[in-house]
């Protein structure tokens, strides 16, 4: 067949065909056609983004030549999370090379650390950060991130450290961090996590350091955490943990540190612990653990500190603790535990702080505790010691605070505590102690806090106490002391506490105590005080308590004290006061005002009175202002304190109070005040000629 022919074939062929299968067949490749454009375009989608985003950094001086396409890929990821972040402060831009950027390191031309703590970043993590596969490092503590934890994270296998500490994160721990198993540290701690703690991170077998504490995590300990033969360091306290604590803890034989603390937990402490040799802090307290505490816990010799306080532990303290020579912290105050105090923590020669107060301890304090020459810290009160307080404390010369307060000790302070010259908090109070103060307690030149009250001490509170400069708190309440205030007291120009009251102590208030600049709380009631109420007083102005009460004081109240601005409890009652109550103590949320018996002060800061006010005058103001209701008449009395008392009708004001009350002929009605029986001054009342009524009160 010849070319020709071949064509007429092919055209008569055509001829046959009708036209609405070519139509159809055109229709159908059009249609392939797009379908598969749209899936090359498709397709194509991820490496356009990836050029789009590759091109923030290729041909840049963020690169350096040849181009590594791995690293531009990460440097733009970095750009990205920049713009994310709005971390304008960050140095990472096109014209600054990659190995310069701030937080950043490079390894074989890959993004390996990202350190960016305390850079006050804001937002989310972003998602992207899961591209850069290589991170080993990541650190993005200390900023101010929320959210929740990406679960693009879970694709950095080789990630090694993550921290993430102190942000706002929320959600809960992701159990997928369980599959990073080459991390090391991993701290989330200082967040608001909520959930419970993923058993899967006891998967991590490489993990040396968890920290979780302080976010507001639920449910139980995972037993799983036992499996991390490498821990150094679990830290879970400072959330809502419930459940005992797993036994499966004692298999951290390389456990460090172990924080439980601020917790919710129960149940007794696992004999198990004691498996723990390596050992250098414990820290339990603040739970509601109960039942003894574990002899075994002898056998960590390592240990520094033990914290089991704020607990419900019963029994003993046992003798064993004293085999813990490297203790320098023991605190097991808050507890329920009975018995005495056991001698052989005196063989503690490293301890700095010993706390075992709030239990119920029996028995004497044990003079060997003198022994313990680094102790700065002796905390017994609080339990039901008895007996007298053991001079070989004297010999603590490093000691900066003794607290035997609340117990049942007797006999008197003795004089040689004077000689723990670094002692800065004396606490005595509530016992059965008995003498007189020393004045040798005067040559302890850093006490900032002497606390005696509650006892049965006897005789004057020594001048002597005067040379305490560094005095911020003076508690003798509840004693049986005598004689004055001694106005020396008034040079302690750091005074914040000042309590003298339920003593016998006489004389008046010294005006010295006007000086305590400091003062907040003074409490001089249930005395047998005499005299005025001082005005310099009213300079006090931070002062926001002040108890007179029970005393034999006289007078008027100063006007003064009304500029009290920050008072929110003030007893008065129980003395000899007259005049009235200075108007701005309405607002003093716990009185006793309404059992003086005096009305408010109705002129205070009035035109009545003249500068500068004078208290006897201002109570007479009031007398008079509150008589006038009484005292009605055809012509008003011109009695007020828009009008100055001296040309109020009739009155006569001599030397600072009213004197002569004449109102004969003013056509008064009514009948006559009882309150004029209250101006102490008055020497002259005519009343004469009026058409009052009544009885002659």
């Amino acid at each position: 067949m010849t070319h020709n022919q071949s064509l007429s074939q092919v055209e008569r062929a055509k001829r046959r065909i009708p036209a609405r299968v070519i139509l159809s067949a055109f229709i159908l490749c059009w249609a392939i056609f797009t379908i598969s454009g749209l899936i090359l375009v498709a397709g194509a989608s991820t490496p356009v983004a990836a050029q789009q985003t590759t091109s923030l950094c290729a041909n840049s001086g963020a690169i350096p030549d040849p181009e590594d396409p791995n690293l531009v890929a990460d440097c733009s990821t970095l750009l990205n999370i920049k713009t994310h972040w709005g971390a304008t402060s960050l140095n990472w831009t096109t014209t600054t090379p990659i190995t310069a950027w701030e937080g950043v390191t490079i390894t074989i031309s890959r993004v390996t650390r990202l350190e960016l703590n305390r850079k006050q970043l804001t937002g989310t993590i972003p998602a992207a950060l899961g591209t850069l596969t290589n991170l080993t490092y990541l650190n993005l503590n200390d900023n101010q991130l929320t959210g929740t934890i990406p679960k693009e994270l879970g694709n950095l296998s080789q990630l090694q450290t993550l921290g993430l500490r102190s942000n706002k994160l929320t959600g809960s721990i992701p159990a997928w961090l369980g599959n990073l198993t080459n991390l090391q540290p991993l701290d989330l701690s200082h967040n608001q996590l909520t959930g419970t703690i993923p058993k899967e991170l006891g998967n991590i077998s490489k993990l040396e350091r968890l920290h979780l504490n302080n976010n507001q995590l639920t449910g139980i300990i995972p037993k799983e955490l036992g499996n991390l033969s490498r821990l150094w360091a679990l830290s879970l306290g400072g959330n809502q943990l419930t459940g005992i604590i797993p036994i499966e803890l004692g298999n951290l034989r390389n456990l460090g540190w172990l924080n439980l603390s601020r917790n919710h937990l129960t149940g007794t402490i696992p004999t198990t612990l004691g498996n723990l040799t390596k050992l250098l802090g414990m820290g339990l307290e603040y739970n509601q653990l109960t039942g003894p505490i574990p002899r075994e816990l002898g056998n960590l010799r390592n240990l520094g500190g033990m914290g089991l306080h704020s607990n419900n532990l019963t029994g003993s303290i046992p003798t064993e603790l004293g085999k813990l020579t490297k203790l320098g912290h023991l605190s097991l105050g808050g507890n329920q535990l009975t018995g005495p105090i056991p001698p052989a923590l005196s063989t503690l020669s490293q301890l700095q702080s010993l706390a075992l107060g709030g239990n119920r301890l029996t028995g004497s304090i044990p003079p060997a505790l003198g022994t313990l020459s680094q102790l700065q810290h002796l905390s017994l009160g609080g339990n039901r010691l008895t007996g007298t307080i053991p001079t070989a404390l004297s010999r603590l010369i490093n000691l900066k605070g003794l607290f035997l307060g609340y117990n049942r000790l007797t006999g008197p302070i003795p004089t040689a505590l004077s000689t723990l010259s670094n002692l800065q908090s004396l606490e005595l109070l509530n016992n059965r102690l008995t003498g007189p103060i020393p004045t040798a307690l005067s040559t302890l030149s850093n006490l900032n806090r002497l606390d005696l009250g509650g006892n049965r001490l006897t005789g004057t509170i020594p001048i002597q106490l005067s040379k305490l400069t560094k005095l911020r708190k003076l508690n003798l309440l509840a004693n049986q002391l005598t004689g004055p205030i001694p106005p020396a007291l008034g040079t302690l120009s750091n005074l914040g506490v000042l309590r003298l009251d339920n003593n016998q102590l006489t004389g008046t208030i010294p005006t010295a105590l006007g000086n305590l600049s400091h003062l907040h709380t003074l409490t001089l009631d249930r005395n047998q005080l005499t005299g005025p109420i001082p005005p310099v007083l009213g300079t006090l102005s931070n002062l926001w308590r002040l108890e007179l009460a029970g005393n034999q004081l006289t007078g008027p109240i100063p006007p003064a004290l009304g500029t009290l601005s920050r008072l929110r409890r003030l007893n008065m009652a129980g003395n000899q006061l007259s005049g009235c109550i200075p108007n701005a103590w309405r607002s003093v949320s716990e009185n006793d005002l309404s059992d003086l018996g005096l009305p408010f002060c109705l002129c205070t800061n009035s035109l009545a009175l003249p500068d500068p006010e004078e208290p006897g005058l201002d109570a007479d103001c009031t007398i008079l202002i509150e008589a006038k209701d009484t005292l009605r008449g055809t012509t008003p009395l011109n009695w007020s304190t828009m009008t100055r008392i001296t040309a109020w009708d009739g009155i006569t004001v001599s030397n600072s109070r009213v004197t002569r009350l004449r109102l004969r002929r003013s056509n008064l009605t009514g009948s006559i005040p009882a309150a004029l029986g209250s101006l102490s001054n008055l020497q002259w009342l005519n009343l004469a000629s009026n058409q009052l009524t009544g009885t002659i009160p």
